[in-house]
């Protein structure tokens, strides 16, 4: 039980210090990072976060870019991809696909949202 707990505190500090930003993140370089192995950090993720690694990982991401979006109009004249990397995605595809199966949008129609609502 400690030992879980001070895997859930180290994770929220991982999601506050948005090192999952890094296209780099594995479940490796985490558990290497927090001090525990890939095995037990996996089940952590599971138990605690209700999602495996990669939806956990890639749902920070997606909440990182929604913020961007949402708070700064100048990523609206952005492209997609370059969106998609600095949130810490390699494709363009697998992050138009995230956003859609977390939002219900594509990224262009969350930006065509936000730019019709102000």
């Amino acid at each position: 039980k400690e030992k879980e707990k001070e895997i859930l505190d180290n994770l929220n500090l991982f999601e506050e210090s948005k090192k999952f930003l890094d296209n780099n993140m594995s479940l490796a370089t985490l558990s290497a990072q927090l001090g525990t192995n890939t095995k037990y950090l996996s089940e952590i993720i599971n138990k605690y976060k209700d999602r495996n690694f990669n939806s956990y990982i890639n749902e920070l991401r997606i909440t990182y870019a929604i913020q961007l979006l949402s708070a700064d109009k100048s990523y609206h004249q952005y492209k997609i991809s370059y969106i998609a990397e600095i949130c810490g995605f390699t494709s363009h595809s697998v992050f138009t696909k995230v956003f859609k199966s977390v939002t219900g949008f594509s990224p262009f129609e969350f930006i065509q949202n936000i730019k019709s609502s102000t």
